[in-house]
């Protein structure tokens, strides 16, 4: 398959190489599309004013670099990464730690499989927990994350029978732990404010600055039952579903991807996946 790889911590970063190795050595044509420098928390921004430059080249072989969010680089690769070919399917990371609970609205790892949806491309994003009592090696689970997503990949492809890989309007979010050693557990997104920021007076850069401090707290409560959270708190890896266009079930009559029919079907293909 013709593959589009992206992230928002750059196109310079190991995991993303990594996760791109994997995929080429199951023999699929993997591009790295992403950001020119760290785009973190950059959500499904996109740089729209028609006055802006962004600059894309190929810095190497199969790997693009984009001056903008990790949405410019989905916007950008769909159209120029294989030839004007569109993209089988995009996968966003390996994402330097979790993208769960509250953190998943802000994610700009998640931000650009939202944009492919959008655009009618499968994707899945996939991150890997931080381990905080190894500062030597924060991410020691990044090689097992990168197999056990080609591992869904080929999952998707066998049981997609000449269909689609995934139903439309719908995303995968994997969140795979620093230790696992439990299944694969299929949750729902959280709401545990685990990543919190503060602001802190900086006058040494100006009267008026503030630099931002990242608080990660794991231990958050979580008030969802069957969370993406709790899945990673129990070290077992997490797949969610989620939906692109943020719509509330229920709210108006009548039918809006994806079905219920359409998510249990999901499930049921990715069954039986081990970390």
């Amino acid at each position: 398959m013709r593959i589009l790889i992206s992230n928002d911590d750059g196109y310079r970063h190991s995991y993303i190489r990594q996760l791109q190795a994997v995929l080429k050595r199951a023999g699929h044509e993997a591009v790295v599309v992403a950001p020119a420098a760290d785009q973190s928390g950059r959500g499904t921004g996109m740089t729209l004013s028609s006055s802006a430059t962004i600059r894309a080249e190929r810095a190497e072989p199969d790997i693009w670099s984009v001056t903008g969010t990790p949405g410019d680089a989905v916007n950008f690769g769909i159209g120029h990464a294989f030839g004007g070919a569109k993209p089988d399917l995009v996968v966003s990371g390996v994402n330097a730690g979790p993208n769960s609970g509250s953190a998943v609205n802000h994610s700009g790892t998640v931000g650009a499989t939202v944009v492919a949806s959008e655009a009618g491309i499968p994707a899945i994003a996939v991150s890997a927990d931080a381990d905080l009592t190894n500062p030597q090696d924060r991410y020691p689970s990044v090689p097992q994350a990168a197999a056990f997503t080609e591992r869904v990949v080929e999952r998707l492809v066998e049981t997609a029978r000449s269909g689609a890989l995934l139903p439309a309007g719908i995303t995968l979010n994997i969140n795979y732990p620093a230790k696992p050693d439990g299944p694969v557990a299929f949750t729902n997104v959280g709401k545990a404010r685990n990543i919190t920021v503060s602001y802190a007076p900086d006058p040494d850069s100006c009267a008026t600055c503030y630099k931002p401090k990242l608080v990660y707290d794991p231990s958050a409560p979580e008030p969802v039952r069957n969370a993406d959270t709790t899945a990673l708190a129990a070290n077992d890896v997490s797949v969610s579903v989620l939906t692109a266009d943020w719509g509330a079930a229920g709210w108006a009559t009548g039918s809006r991807p994806p079905s219920t029919k359409d998510v249990k079907r999901t499930k049921t293909r990715l069954t039986g996946l081990r970390p």
